[in-house]
């Protein structure tokens, strides 16, 4: 099996009217994004518009979904393909469904024990192996993932996340060790002794194989900063899900022995067109804590500076590739993504403090990123809470020439009739911490909303458009859900957004 498979252009019929980059297809980003199969990897990606997934076989990509329906995480239990399907993709509804496979595979062995799984809630309380029996785990933990079936069967590491924490707990017949770190991900086992663990060191997520008697451990990818999701591993195979600041998300697939033995080089697609100058990283210094940032210059001299912020409040800007952030870049703007405070950079030496008020402590991080790093214009944006930040740092900067908000909102009134349990948790939990509600910039604010957003109302958004400056401009993308989704919703916002961005200057 090739260690490199690159997956399909996506079509002109996809991406008619989108920036270049756009064409580049690449795995969900919702994990995990591959299952490996007897009959071959089977992915969950966007090549075919939408998430669908398609099994490798024979050399070549063979789509396994069709229509409009999306499918993803797909799971292999020895038994059965199985993958989330949409119900009700705006409303954020999925269910689980069996997916067959084309090719015949290996009938299973008859007394194949059962893999153990979390418990109900997968909170606190305990774990249940079948050999081991209940594991008990510390109070208040939630359990992110458990990895039961080292070749002997007599050990289970488990993920357990409490607030900003990691901890990778192994518990056998001989008692319990852990490692407390920036990890992301645990599994598969190597051997009796060590189990790969992913954990992060800003930019970049690296796979390690941790070693649960002597607690050493070595890393199994690198050099560079690619950003590790998946890892998978069984009957000889194994694979991995990975991305960078250029290379879209993409599969490694090789010999297990290949992945124990470390020293994984993850080796890009060759380019395909024009592309930016490769990305830069820096950490810059905050009002009260360092800034990472992502920087990408565009090919010649820049027009302006554009500052991405992610959405979350707790998101993170990891050196990831996005065809969006791409985009910007060869349209001849320089593009910084910084991390501040609230942001979820799990690397310890860079891990920022919660923002003592929202709105007011990130968007003074936000000011600080643009004295330093900016050039030319300023035009401040991003998805979902991004866009609110932006919003705000617009009031209170002059050099901030337009804003844009894609699936955002403009106070945090706008979120009060919201329904969705992420949203009134973040509410609850911020409590008196947000900034007051305060009139929108005199900068053209250009506004993107899913009318079927069920985290922010769209109405609660479209009531404040008569309160925006001239050269603004709104667009309400009918069916859509929550941020941009599917192609119809960069088909209908995004050359609309760089014709705005041209009219600013």
């Amino acid at each position: 099996m090739p260690d490199v498979i690159p997956l399909p252009e996506r079509t002109e019929r996809i991406t008619a009217s989108l920036p270049d980059p756009f064409r580049r297809s690449q795995l969900d980003g919702d994990g995990p994004a591959f299952a490996l199969t007897p009959a071959g990897p089977v992915v969950s990606a966007d090549a075919w518009s939408g998430r669908h997934l398609a099994l490798l076989t024979g050399g070549r990509w063979t789509p396994l979904t069709t229509g409009p329906r999306w499918h993803r995480r797909p799971r292999w239990d020895g038994e059965r393909l199985t993958a989330d399907a949409s119900r009700d993709l705006a409303a954020e509804r999925f269910g689980e469904e069996t997916v067959p496979l084309p090719v015949p595979v290996p009938v299973p062995v008859a007394g194949r024990e059962p893999a153990p799984a979390p418990g109900p809630a997968g909170r606190g309380g305990r774990v249940v192996h079948p050999v081991l029996g209940e594991v008990l785990l510390p109070p208040r933990a939630v359990v992110e993932a458990v990895v039961p079936d080292s070749p002997r069967r007599d050990r289970i590491a488990v993920l357990l996340r409490r607030g900003p924490a990691r901890r990778v707990v192994c518990v056998d017949g001989g008692g319990v060790s852990h490692w407390d770190g920036p990890v992301t991900s645990v599994g598969p086992w190597l051997s009796p002794e060590e189990v790969v663990v992913v954990a992060e060191t800003w930019p970049g997520r690296a796979a390690y194989a941790w070693h649960t008697r002597t607690g050493a451990r070595r890393r199994l990818t690198g050099p560079g900063a690619a950003v590790v999701g998946d890892v998978l591993a069984g009957d000889g195979v194994a694979g991995l899900s990975w991305t960078s600041a250029g290379q879209p998300r993409r599969l490694w697939a090789g010999e297990s022995a290949e992945l124990a033995a470390g020293g994984l080089r993850l080796r890009p697609d060759p380019p395909r067109g024009q592309a930016p100058p490769p990305a830069r990283h820096t950490v810059l210094q905050g009002p009260c804590c360092p800034l990472p940032c992502l920087l990408r210059d565009p090919p010649g001299t820049a027009r302006g500076t554009v500052l991405l912020l992610h959405g979350g409040p707790n998101g993170v800007n990891l050196g990831t590739w996005s065809p969006f952030a791409e985009s910007l870049a060869l349209a001849g703007w320089r593009v910084v993504q910084p991390n501040v405070r609230g942001s979820n950079v799990l690397d310890p030496a860079l891990r920022p403090p919660p923002p003592g008020r929202y709105g007011v402590d990130d968007a003074d991080d936000v000011l600080a990123v643009l004295r330093q790093v900016a050039t030319g214009p300023v035009v401040a944006g991003g998805m979902s809470y991004g866009g609110y930040l932006a919003a705000r740092v617009a009031r209170l900067s002059p050099r901030v020439r337009g804003v844009f908000l894609l699936g955002g909102f403009l106070r945090f009134t706008d979120l009060g009739d919201s329904g969705h349990d992420g949203v009134r948790a973040f509410l609850r939990t911020a409590g008196d911490r947000l900034a007051p509600d305060a009139a929108p910039a005199a900068a053209p604010h250009f506004v993107a909303h899913g009318e079927e957003d069920p985290r922010i109302p769209a109405g609660a958004v479209r009531a404040h458009l008569g309160e925006l400056p001239a050269g603004s401009e709104w667009v309400g993308i009918e069916g859509e859900g929550h941020g941009m989704l599917t192609d119809h919703a960069a088909r209908k916002v995004f050359p609309r957004f760089f014709a705005w961005l041209d009219r600013l200057g």
